[in-house]
């Protein structure tokens, strides 16, 4: 009998199946979102993406201890790609959409994050020239039609007059800085263990986010030591950090990107399931209609390209 890995022990052993692995990561990110937006105006979003990062860093080091020391040479000749990745992540990512949800609602971002799909194949082709069919691109249009209107909050004159929501254009950069990070993470080798990517990126998003930290504490608002602080990290760090990637990654091993990637449209339903449940934001005409938009967009651009390439 071969001897369990610490990975085997702790995450593997109980994993539940790809499916399920998959529903419970969205529900996790999902979450995520409603949470920041409770605690907005008492914790600040710096302190919420340091802390964040240093407790999942304590949680996963005993975990990946092991392979994580045997590997720290790999690691050191890729530092840079992976440092990279951190600063996308918690600088542009989770940075700006902690920001973005001190100024707009839970569903708004929600709604504006269902774009990523559609933002990450635009991506692709900005930054790899991949290749784009005609019906693609109609994909793309439609879904940054429905960005725009949501943006807009369904007035064409908002946008006319740029009279627009900032948390809603900081949600927007922060899907932009996913969907860069989900493009690069092609350029990590796949020699390095999955978890101990995690542990790097997470290391390098504490070291780039830790001066901005200290700079919200002494210019902007001091992080409160309170029970609001303490659970949201714990939530984030555990939920949304460790077990929402390890629940993902599965998934996609299971399941393959293609399938697990439409996983990802689950997120907008659960975040305004729960923000109309717990947070009493209401879902307006303009909401319907802008992730109606979207959805379309989506359709066109991952869903019937990967059914097609499925029968061939």
């Amino acid at each position: 009998m071969s001897q369990s890995s610490p990975q085997d022990n702790f995450l593997t052993r109980f994993a539940p199946p790809p499916v399920v692995a998959g529903a419970l990561a969205m529900l996790c990110w999902a979450s995520s979102i409603v949470v920041v937006r409770d605690v907005a105006g008492i914790v600040p979003p710096a302190a919420m993406s340091f802390l964040r990062c240093v407790l999942a860093l304590c949680i996963l080091y005993p975990i990946c201890r092991v392979t994580l020391h045997s590997q720290l040479p790999l690691m050191r000749k890729h530092w840079k790609i992976i440092g990279f990745q951190g600063v996308l992540l918690f600088i542009g990512g989770n940075g700006m959409l902690f920001v973005g949800l001190q100024f707009t609602t839970a569903i708004n971002a929600a709604l504006i994050n269902s774009a990523e799909p559609v933002t990450i194949v635009a991506v692709a082709w900005v930054m790899f020239r991949d290749r784009l069919t005609s019906v693609q691109w109609v994909g793309v249009i439609i879904s940054m039609v429905g960005v725009l209107y949501l943006v807009g909050r369904g007035e064409l004159s908002a946008l006319v007059s740029f009279d627009l929501n900032i948390g809603d254009i900081f949600i927007f950069v922060s899907i932009l800085s996913w969907a860069i990070y989900a493009i690069l993470m092609r350029k990590v080798p796949h020699e390095i263990d999955r978890l101990n990517v995690v542990f790097g990126i997470l290391m390098a998003g504490a070291i780039v986010v830790f001066p901005f930290w200290v700079a919200e504490n002494l210019l902007y608002k001091a992080t409160p030591f309170i029970w609001d602080t303490l659970w949201t990290t714990c939530f984030n760090a555990i939920f949304a950090s460790i077990l929402a990637l390890f629940w993902w990654n599965h998934a996609v091993e299971g399941l393959g990107p293609a399938r697990a990637g439409l996983f990802v449209h689950l997120i907008p339903v659960y975040t305004v399931i729960l923000a109309v449940w717990l947070l009493d934001e209401e879902f307006l005409t303009f909401h319907a209609f802008g992730i109606g938009l979207i959805a379309i967009g989506i359709t066109l651009t991952t869903i019937l390209t990967t059914r097609r390439r499925a029968e061939k």
